[in-house]
């Protein structure tokens, strides 16, 4: 089927029952199972989390009861016809061994993108201050420098702009974070300890949003990029989710301004944009996980680490009901 066929079908198919009560996208399946495209380069070294888009796939099969194949089509080259043959293309920026593209390649996607087709960038956004770490998230707000070089080329003259929180991509599906319902809690247990609780709620996911940034074609979000979500997608064979995740908090106490700021330091800075367009100063010692943050409004706040299994569901929890919305959205879109 052609990306003009499908793309066309889709939408009406699950304009219908998106907003139904049981929150069902009956999508019968045309021609077979819908496939998702995915950007492997034949001189991949690091494959990243392997598991998780077959596991994403299956999740919104069961849950959305839409007709994913779990099995993604892998291509070498944006020049490959297939790409016209599919309407979602999906490119882990971390397993790029590079970003160099050739002028057909990038005639091609800019093609694929202006037919109706849909690109997600997981990990198009990525923090300076991660450098080759490829294990974190961090939500900056703007792409990573590498796809904003690349993406010149793509489609000159343009650029991603973030995604505002109340973009309807971020309740496509699920809307809000998880609840205890959804993480299968007793009612009164904790779904996390208060002080992470109330940093996820008001700052790190506020109402289940995270950092997006996105370029339109012809009107239509056509490409979306985001901090690396993949790491939360995944599960083995018994369903247990993998890796474990852990939380990076912004903490404060008295007088931390003022002891922040005289205190020494060997290390880096980095500059990241954050969601007012304005610039957080992360301080780093080289090999280490960041230590404090100097705030444009004049506040310094250290960075606490916290790991376990509620803290890991919850997070799985939350990448989940992000990546199911960001397809369910290509799909209608």
């Amino acid at each position: 089927m052609s990306i003009f066929i499908r793309l066309s079908i889709v939408p009406f198919l699950l304009f219908s029952s998106l907003y139904s009560e049981n929150k069902a996208l009956a999508i019968p399946a045309q021609d077979g199972m819908i496939q998702v495209l995915t950007l492997r380069r034949d001189n991949t070294t690091r494959i990243r989390y392997p598991d998780a888009l077959p596991s994403l796939l299956g999740l919104m099969n069961e849950h959305a009861q839409v007709s994913f194949d779990t099995f993604p089509l892998f291509i070498e080259s944006l020049t490959d016809q297939r790409l016209f043959e599919h309407s979602i293309l999906y490119i882990n920026c971390d397993e790029l061994p590079d970003f160099e593209f050739s002028t057909e390649e990038n005639e091609a996607l800019l093609r694929f993108m202006e037919l109706g087709g849909f690109v997600y960038l997981d990990a198009g956004i990525k923090a300076s201050f991660l450098g080759a770490d490829l294990g974190h998230s961090y939500a900056a707000w703007e792409e990573r420098e590498e796809v904003r070089q690349w993406f010149t080329q793509v489609v000159p003259g343009r650029s991603f702009t973030p995604l505002p929180r109340n973009h309807e991509i971020f309740r496509t599906f699920y809307q809000g974070l998880p609840d205890n319902k959804y993480l299968k809690l007793e009612e009164g247990q904790k779904r996390l300890p208060d002080t992470v609780l109330t940093f996820v709620e008001q700052e790190k996911w506020p109402q289940g949003t995270y950092s997006l940034v996105g370029i339109k074609m012809n009107g239509r979000l056509a490409c979306v990029a985001s901090p690396i979500c993949a790491m939360g997608w995944g599960r083995d064979e018994f369903g247990a989710w993998l890796p474990p995740i852990s939380f990076r908090i912004r903490e404060s106490a008295e007088n931390f301004d003022e002891t922040l700021q005289v205190a020494s330091f060997n290390g880096n800075t980095f500059e990241v944009t954050r969601e007012d367009g304005l610039k957080d100063v992360i301080y780093q010692i080289p090999g280490q996980r960041p230590l404090w943050v100097q705030e444009p409004t004049g506040r310094w706040r250290i960075f606490k680490y916290y790991s376990g299994e509620e803290i890991s569901n919850y997070a799985h929890s939350f990448y989940v009901r992000l990546g199911m919305n960001v397809f369910l959205y290509a799909l209608l879109n």
